[in-house]
């Protein structure tokens, strides 16, 4: 079996963040599930937001061949500081004490770091969504498209080394084919070789990572809002692809001539990522006429998600339309039905017109919030009906999305990594590379050094504002102002 370091960016599940996101579930699944199959793992786990800087979270999962499933333990952690060579430097390192031989990683930033290691293993790159499609609909919210060229930046120089590489969907995978094309992947060598598959999301219970996921305590129901109220919820971020202004007309819709309606949502602004979607919808609830009806309950401990979705009769998700919903899809949607939830739902992602193509859930076109909010009268007039519905959607999601039948194409490939036949033959010498491909290796050496200026820079801007802090310092620079010749008692 394989010794394989993973690295993506947390926090994971089953250390309980009162702020879980998409990547962290993405890469816990990977590394479980690869344990699962019998590999030695060391997990390297950086944390959202925190850039080239930050600390590093370390795990060894012990190879768990014919494990029950269910949610697997999270094993003892050691940390390690980002160091001046940032995390490039960090994974060679752990790769090469751990005798690593193969590398996996996930999110943009993690496989642009494995891509400069310099490890001649075998390396497999998971995209959650893709991240152009992303930095597309930031450029949006921010009025510019400036950070479009940083993001190929990011992206190029890890799609130049990746052996193999995964999306989530399969406009996804289309679109990475297109991006392996722009860095000269696409030659002789590789024009019968899968070098992309496909991985769509798989269930991932939360509540399966608390204790008391359902505890006899109630959030709203009976408590905040009446016993009887028809409670609508919405679970995670505000992201940019979130199309608040459909979402809050929908609503005031329905609450105009339905006072049993209310609607409840955990989660908020993404900081340093995306705030104003969420400022806009706030503020909106502010201004409403049926502000008590809307509850904005902030991010919550993991916990209460699972208690929100056993009060809820009905779970919504209005989209833009967008190709970042093409190419990307949506977890709260397997949340939702998993929790035999009703739900309606825009067709912005693969995942959404599957799941209401079969009847689980309903969809409702974009913008439209007058169909919207008839799909919430439907309903709330044939309850029954659609409960019925999630719980046939939630045995699906159990059997077609289960992690292990996702995931089968990485563990097929973990079971004998091997590199892309031309990155093999390129580094052998007996093949050279396209003028496209050796650009985008140039752009990565670049982004490299740029990066480590960065990690460089963070550290001495934090050290200096620790000397700052000093006592012995702040003597000194009084004194150098003229003022008293000892340090003052503290």
């Amino acid at each position: 079996m394989a010794r394989l370091l993973v690295a993506g960016i947390g926090p994971l599940p089953p250390e309980q963040p009162g702020r879980l996101f998409a990547p962290g579930l993405r890469i816990w699944g990977i590394a479980r599930e690869l344990a699962r199959a019998g590999h030695a793992v060391r997990l390297a786990r950086g944390r959202f937001g925190d850039g080239a800087a930050g600390e590093a979270a370390l795990f060894d999962l012990e190879p768990a061949a014919g494990a029950p499933r269910g949610p697997a333990e999270l094993p003892p952690m050691r940390t390690r500081r980002v160091a001046e060579g940032g995390w490039p430097q960090l994974l060679a390192h752990e790769a090469t004490q751990f005798n690593a031989t193969a590398a996996v990683g996930s999110t943009d930033v993690m496989n642009h770091a494995l891509a400069a290691t310099g490890l001649p293993l075998p390396i497999w790159m998971d995209y959650f969504g893709d991240p152009m499609a992303e930095r597309q609909m930031l450029a949006l919210a921010h009025g510019s498209d400036q950070g479009l060229a940083d993001q190929w930046a990011l992206v190029a120089p890890a799609l130049a080394r990746a052996d193999r590489l995964s999306g989530c969907s399969r406009e996804q995978c289309a679109a990475l084919r297109g991006q392996l094309a722009a860095v000269g992947r696409l030659g002789r060598l590789t024009a019968t070789e899968p070098l992309v598959h496909e991985i769509p999301p798989w269930i991932e219970p939360v509540g399966d990572y608390v204790e008391g996921a359902r505890p006899a305590e109630r959030l709203l129901r009976g408590v905040v809002i009446p016993e009887d109220s028809f409670l609508v919820v919405q679970t995670g971020g505000f992201n940019t692809w979130l199309d608040v202004k459909s979402l809050f007309s929908t609503l005031e819709r329905v609450m105009a001539d339905e006072p049993r309606l209310h609607f409840a949502a955990t989660g908020g602004p993404i900081a340093g990522h995306h705030e104003s979607g969420f400022e806009w919808f706030q503020a909106a609830v502010g201004a409403s006429p049926h502000a008590d009806r809307f509850h904005l309950l902030g991010w919550r401990p993991l916990a209460d998600v699972p208690r929100l979705l056993a009060e809820a009769d009905l779970a919504i998700n209005l989209d833009l339309p967008c190709i970042e919903g093409r190419h990307g899809t949506r977890n709260r949607l397997l949340d939702w039905l998993l929790a035999e939830l009703p739900v309606i739902s825009t067709p912005g992602c693969e995942l959404a017109e599957e799941l209401g193509q079969a009847g689980y859930l309903l969809l409702t076109p974009h913008g439209a919030a007058d169909r919207a909010a008839a799909a919430i009268r439907k309903v709330m007039a044939g309850a029954e009906e659609f409960r019925q519905a999630a719980t046939r959607g939630a045995h699906y999601l159990r059997e077609v999305h289960a992690p292990e039948r996702c995931l089968a194409p990485l563990l097929a490939w973990a079971a004998e990594p091997k590199p892309a036949s031309d990155l093999h033959l390129w580094r052998r010498g007996t093949a050279a590379p396209s003028a496209l491909h050796a650009a985008a290796v140039d752009a990565a050496a670049l982004a490299c050094r740029l990066a480590a200026e960065q990690a460089q820079r963070l550290r001495l801007e934090q050290e200096l504002a620790e000397l700052k802090g000093s006592r012995l310092i702040q003597w000194a620079l009084r004194l150098r102002r003229g003022g008293p010749s000892r340090p003052r008692a503290w």
